[in-house]
């Protein structure tokens, strides 16, 4: 990580902008889950976590190389 310019702020960049909404997903659906554990439902879990970390991991990395990447100490 030491090799990353800016390794501090693309941290807290994917924590506020990846960690945050999965874990906002996870608490909204969880409950969902455990109420009727269908394939249906398992599968919406699954695929709204993994989509919203996808999506947010490639936003996190625009923002990253887009304005914080290309200022180098």
């Amino acid at each position: 990580m030491q090799q990353v310019p800016h390794w501090q702020w693309l941290m807290v960049l994917y924590f506020a902008l990846v960690a945050i909404p999965v874990f906002f997903v996870h608490a909204k659906l969880k409950p969902r889950l455990l109420q009727d554990k269908s394939f249906r439902n398992l599968a919406i879990y699954f695929g709204a976590i993994v989509g919203t970390a996808f999506l947010m991991h490639f936003a996190t990395m625009w923002l990253y190389f887009k304005f914080v990447f290309l200022h180098k100490s």
